[in-house]
């Protein structure tokens, strides 16, 4: 039988978490990546066994892959990195798991669905924050409205600040603009395209709409055919983003993608201890028919990147459970390990409210 567990990417900001999260609960994985000096510091740190590998070496890449049952991928961004993984994940026949966010990651995982099936092995792309608690919350959604047609799902944190590897992914697609999805069709619009005040429940929030990963994934499993992501900023930043709309070109310009890399490198630190303990994240979804009827969803998690930690090695330790039946090739995390995975975890709340359109007596539905 395989080995457990590999992470890969093991000396990243949200990789060290996966890894400790797996110390706590006594939970042996194995430590790989490209850099040497980190991946030795943190596997003498942790006493586990290491590996040194260069995703491009492909052949070394699939050794690596061969003795064990899954992978979680740490190493973003994962435009440019998950092929590689995925590609070794086939010939070496490893489930794939990564923790992206990225809506064109999600979509290049899609197109090896049936390799993997033929293969025997799953690919689940986001199974950290981005996007277990909304891919989840948005399959509990559909599952009360089937006929649903339109779904909006706003998120923040109270406290958290992100990652370099979150900060570097975001600016790399800033060029590409902001997404939704309309008519079942993913729409290029501008970055902050719509904008708006949510109340959440530590406090009123300002909100804009974000290209997310669920613009892919809340769609496969849904197919809910209007969906928009929204993320809480301050309005200085959504004035920013508008004011710089028109510059968003300069940074698909190689050079200065590559400097504003190493700004961010050299300046973003992630969430502090206290928040990762103490931080909780919001989420609002909603999800409209064609009537006008509503239901709403508010889900309350752990801070994100803490929450990562825990749904990342709790989908890995799944997949090696032969006592729970997953099918082979791509799956949302909704689709792998059920609607209500989210609630599995430690400090989840989740509550509904349902919102009829009154009927009047000719049976003829009104908005009051």
């Amino acid at each position: 039988m395989k080995e457990r567990i590999l992470i890969y990417g093991a000396n990243g900001y949200t990789g060290k978490l996966i890894v400790q999260e797996a110390k706590k609960q006594n939970i042996n994985v194995h430590l790989a990546g490209r850099n040497k000096v980190a991946i030795e510091t943190i596997a003498k740190e942790t006493g586990f066994a290491h590996s040194v590998v260069d995703l491009s070496n492909t052949k070394a890449l699939e050794q690596l892959l061969l003795p064990y049952q899954t992978v979680i991928h740490c190493a973003g961004p994962f435009t440019e990195t998950a092929k590689q993984m995925v590609e070794a994940c086939i010939r070496s026949k490893t489930n794939y798991l990564d923790i992206t966010g990225e809506i064109w990651a999600f979509e290049e995982v899609m197109t090896y669905n049936k390799k993997a099936k033929a293969a025997g092995i799953k690919l689940i792309p986001g199974v950290g924050f981005d996007v277990v608690p909304t891919d989840c919350i948005a399959a509990q959604l559909k599952a009360q409205m089937p006929d649903a047609t339109a779904i909006e799902m706003c998120f923040t944190g109270d406290k958290t600040s992100m990652s370099r590897g979150t900060a570097v992914t975001m600016a790399k697609n800033i060029a590409k603009g902001g997404y939704i999805r309309e008519n079942g069709m993913l729409k290029n619009v501008p970055l902050a395209y719509k904008t708006k005040l949510v109340q959440f429940p530590h406090r009123e929030q300002m909100v804009m709409t974000i290209p997310w990963g669920d613009l892919m994934t809340t769609y496969f499993q849904t197919k809910i055919p209007n969906i928009e992501i929204y993320t809480g900023v301050s309005s200085s930043v959504i004035k920013t983003i508008i004011r710089f709309r028109t510059l968003k070109f300069l940074l698909g310009i190689k050079w200065i993608q590559k400097m504003v890399r190493t700004k961010i490198e050299n300046s973003v630190t992630g969430p502090s201890e206290q928040n990762l303990t103490n931080g909780k994240t919001y989420i609002i979804a909603t999800v409209k028919n064609t009537v006008g009827d509503e239901i709403t969803a508010r889900l309350t998690t752990p801070e994100a990147y803490a929450l990562t930690a825990k749904t990342a090695i709790k989908a890995a330790t799944l997949l090696y459970d032969d006592s729970v039946a997953i099918e082979n090739g791509y799956l949302t995390p909704a689709q792998a390990f059920g609607n209500e995975y989210i609630q599995s975890f430690d400090g989840v709340t989740v509550s509904f409210e349902h919102k009829k359109t009154p009927v009047n007596q000719t049976g003829v539905n009104y908005q009051p």
